[in-house]
């Protein structure tokens, strides 16, 4: 099952293809081709991506004589700021700096589009420099002219519905300059002076006035330019609204994110017709202030819970993902050129079954079993997918997922993850003793845990089903998880969604996490552990005269350790490079780790991988290695590091 992130944005024959399988099962393409602002969030591999490339085929099909769910003749702009590296380096740079590249990049996004949905506008240089560098050229009437020229190739122009030109790479706008230069020599010689100038003008990206004298201007580019010229071309060509599809979000630090978001919040309630639709992960993003959701944006979740709610109850919810993974899969082959009278399993019903239990919503997960599962039965020469085949996939992905957590811990999250994981792994397989059936698959847990299973949820190893619940003794409400499937399977866990079973007493795991309480204080006075008598001092505790602060334990002179918070130690990384170092951390020189290999484990660009590697092996927190009969690198852990 092919990824959709590696479907090139240039290649519209494949978004055409992409049109015919997807599967809106809940009608979120509507949502966000609407005239509306949307945060879209989701684990990594719910679909983010997908549904705006989505919206962008269904955008460009809505100039065609084809019914649509976008309204006709509107304009979608796609920018995936994982690949905005300008942006990145713009990190601790004034903010103006910031709002220029981000504006020059939605700029070149847009230039990009129009180019590949109208060919004939390849024919126009200078057109777009025109329209969106007026405030520095002055030339108004040109800018005019220019506006009415773009708009009459758009509303009587050829579309381009079938891309035959191959991939299109995706040019960085800050390579570009609109310089005007003026110089100008001043010459003295026996008591007469002379003056010679030359002026010339080179369409360039981000002007500069200079002078030889060494005065320099700069104009930058704004957000406001931008919004002012897409208003004006989109009255100019009867565009119905413009929606601006703004992918990986959280791929942003958090300082680029607050930078980010102040700009966003200058696009939301324009009044030029432009929509945003952010996409981020849950868990981790930022909107800092000045957003405010569901008065500013309109939150548009894609995780499990929401799929529950939907429903209604968590029996409902299970048959939906049912259907859903019977969707995706027989769609997709559909597309691909299977008749739809060959079944690709042995056991369809029991295979979709497992398929719902193992993804939970998550169609990446899906694809890695269903490829899993296909390649073990082709290995064997076999025509279609045995329940020990579907097994094989949803352990392999189990594992991959577990052996990311486990190889980012102490690293890139904090080591105190791993006792939590371990004390709920062993409650569960304790409880399944006492249950007739082997079920304990469930657990709940207060509200007030949440954030003590942010990395645990983020890494697959367990899914919140619903907010709300209760158990049969006590009416405080919990939330309710789910181990991973796979997990069940190695432990011998039986899943079990019956409600009588899950609503128990037993299975409210908050003692668990009660003794990780401290970690989790905020504002909290810092403390000191001796590690040899094991007692636990406050800052205040160890201050002589308020001023001096003992570094050792006044019982027996051992140095103290730093009680760490939830966070503190953690270098800051992004979620996608917390897996990537989590799955390079856990692999062993002899696995032969390939960069592809990761990158279809974790969901990100194999680029990605080959590139932060590098940075990574630089700090010495993992190791590289060619491998001598393919040229390629592989990647494993480094044992000096944890």
């Amino acid at each position: 099952m092919v990824r959709t992130d590696y479907i090139p944005i240039g290649e519209t024959n494949q978004l055409q293809r992409l049109r015919k399988y997807y599967v809106d099962y809940f009608g979120h393409l509507r949502q966000v081709l609407a005239p509306q602002d949307h945060l879209i969030v989701g684990r990594r591999g719910t679909g983010k991506t997908t549904l705006l490339y989505r919206a962008l085929i269904e955008c460009i099909e809505s100039w065609s004589d084809n019914v649509t769910v976008a309204k006709p003749k509107s304009l979608g702009i796609y920018l995936d700021l994982s690949k905005c590296q300008p942006l990145v380096d713009k990190v601790g740079g004034d903010f103006e700096d910031f709002e220029h590249v981000f504006a020059s990049e939605l700029v070149e996004a847009l230039k990009t589009e129009l180019n590949r949905t109208w060919p004939s506008l390849n024919g126009e240089p200078g057109l777009f420099d025109k329209i969106f560098y007026a405030a520095e050229t002055k030339q108004k009437e040109d800018t005019k002219q220019a506006i009415q020229k773009l708009a009459s190739v758009i509303s009587s122009g050829v579309l381009r519905t079938v891309d035959a030109g191959g991939m299109q790479k995706l040019k960085s706008a800050t390579e570009q300059s609109s310089e005007s230069r003026a110089a100008v020599g001043i010459s003295f010689s026996s008591g007469k002076g002379s003056a010679n100038g030359e002026v010339s003008d080179v369409a360039k990206f981000g002007a500069k006035l200079e002078t030889e004298s060494g005065v320099t201007t700069g104009y930058r580019l704004t957000i406001q330019d931008v919004l002012r010229s897409l208003g004006e071309i989109r009255k100019a060509a009867g565009i119905s609204h413009i929606v601006l599809l703004i992918d990986e979000f959280s791929a942003l630090n958090l300082d680029l994110q607050l930078r980010f978001t102040s700009l966003a919040r200058k696009v939301l309630g324009n009044h030029e017709g432009v929509f945003l639709k952010i996409c981020a992960i849950t868990d981790n993003y930022s909107l800092g202030s000045s957003i405010i959701l569901q008065r500013d944006l309109f939150e548009l979740p894609l995780d499990l819970d929401a799929y529950v709610e939907h429903h209604g109850s968590l029996g409902a919810a299970m048959e939906g993902l049912k259907e859903l993974a019977s969707s995706i899969v027989k769609t997709r082959l559909k597309a691909f050129g299977l008749d739809e009278s060959i079944s690709l399993f042995e056991d369809e019903d029991s295979a979709f079954e497992d398929l719902s239990k193992s993804s939970m919503g998550v169609p990446r997960t899906l694809g890695i079993v269903v490829k899993e599962a296909w390649n073990r039965a082709v290995i064997q020469n076999r025509s279609k997918i045995k329940k020990a085949d579907v097994d094989y996939g949803v352990k392999y992905a189990s594992k991959a997922y577990l052996k990311q957590f486990l190889g980012a811990c102490g690293v890139a999250i904090p080591q105190f993850n791993l006792d939590i994981w371990d004390g709920l792994l062993q409650r569960a397989v304790k409880e399944r003793v006492k249950s007739e059936s082997g079920g304990a698959s469930h657990f709940l847990a207060l509200p007030e845990h949440e954030s003590k299973l942010k990395w645990l949820h983020m890494f697959f190893l367990i899914h919140l089903i619903e907010s709300g619940r209760t158990t049969k003794k006590e009416k405080e409400s919990r939330n309710l998880y789910a181990f991973d499937f796979g997990v069940c399977i190695e432990n011998n866990i039986k899943y079990d969604t019956d409600k009588n079973l899950v609503r128990q007493q037993r299975f409210a795991y908050d003692d668990c996490l009660q003794p990780f309480d401290h970690l989790f204080q905020r504002n909290k006075e810092p403390e000191f552990k001796c590690p040899n008598c094991q007692t636990i001092y406050r800052e205040s505790e160890l201050l002589i005269g308020g001023k001096i602060m003992l570094n050792f334990c006044p019982k027996d002179k051992t140095d103290l350790v730093p009680q760490l918070t939830n966070m503190q130690g953690i270098t800051n990384f992004t979620e996608e490079e917390i897996k990537i170092v989590g799955a390079i951390r856990s692999a062993k020189q002899e696995d032969r780790l390939l960069a592809r290999r990761i990158a279809d484990d974790v969901g990100c660009y194999v680029q990605k991988v080959s590139k932060f590697a590098e940075r990574l092996e630089k700090d010495e927190m993992i190791s590289r290695m060619k491998q001598e009969e393919e040229g390629k690198l592989i990647y494993f852990g480094n044992e000096k590091v944890g």
